[in-house]
């Protein structure tokens, strides 16, 4: 950007010195016409003539080269705006799998602490459970037999009635 402000500064440097030049050319014109002045002023509208041609040939390549700088810049932004999009494009992606992946941990984390929440529920509540059952035996125990006996002796005891039933064919098996 500042190399082409650079080079239009210069040309119109360039352009300003050559207009000078040809004002001061026309300006030594005498502005009574002697003689020669015919010669002169044939001379000089041919020197205008030329300068003007040349002004135009300057005014025309500083044109074409402002406008090539022109294209040049802004084939630069162009270019530069599609390296962005791919970068930005690109950080997206990788900024989805980044979310994705921390989404994942995150689940699966919750299922996991869910899991053990659960695992521990289960255990206290067949804690619970036993300890009521341990109770039932106990009354029953007391009940049926006039006494308290331990849980193993009361094992015992049921195991050794269901293979009596099952020897007596009171319980089946189909």
């Amino acid at each position: 950007m500042i190399t082409l402000l650079v080079l239009i500064l210069v040309l119109n440097i360039i352009l300003a010195f050559l207009v000078l030049i040809a004002i001061l050319k026309i300006a030594k014109i005498p502005l009574v016409k002697k003689p020669e002045s015919a010669k002169n002023t044939k001379l000089s509208k041919k020197l205008e003539k030329s300068l003007e041609a040349e002004i135009e040939k300057l005014i025309a390549t500083a044109g074409r080269r402002i406008d090539a700088k022109l294209l040049e810049y802004f084939q630069a932004l162009v270019d530069d705006a599609v390296k962005k999009g791919t970068e930005l494009s690109s950080f997206i992606e990788k900024q989805q799998g980044a979310i994705v992946k921390e989404t994942q941990f995150l689940a699966a984390r919750d299922i996991t602490k869910l899991r053990e929440d659960l695992d521990r529920y289960r255990a206290d509540k067949f804690a619970q459970i036993e300890l009521q059952i341990k109770g039932m035996i106990t009354n029953v125990a007391k009940q049926v037999l006039g006494k308290v006996i331990d849980v193993s002796t009361h094992e015992e005891l049921v195991k050794a009635a269901l293979e009596r039933a099952k020897r007596e064919k009171f319980m089946s098996h189909e």
